[in-house]
């Protein structure tokens, strides 16, 4: 899953060749890691948007979560376990 703040639709529209908009910015998908860590570069070097991925992982969580730039949620460590949380 990524979510994109203030994405442009020609960005969208690309994310959308490998990913199903499921809601206006936010995209699934279930790409191999290669995919994915090219993806990211993109989204937070060249488009330098604000995003959050969440990805599966071998971890207690069963994912991982990737946050760039200044969403409005932010990754928190409570007791080992990532949470995302609305700042206030």
């Amino acid at each position: 899953m990524i979510m994109l703040e203030k994405s442009t639709p020609s960005q969208r529209g690309e994310m959308s060749r490998l990913a199903i908009e499921i809601k206006s910015g936010v995209f699934l998908a279930s790409i191999n890691a290669r995919l994915r860590d090219k993806l990211w570069e993109r989204i937070t070097t060249e488009w330098n948007l604000n995003a959050i991925m969440v990805f599966s992982a071998k971890t207690e969580q069963s994912y991982k979560i990737r946050v760039h730039g200044d969403p409005k949620r932010e990754v928190i460590d409570f007791d080992g376990i990532n949470l995302l949380c609305k700042p206030k």
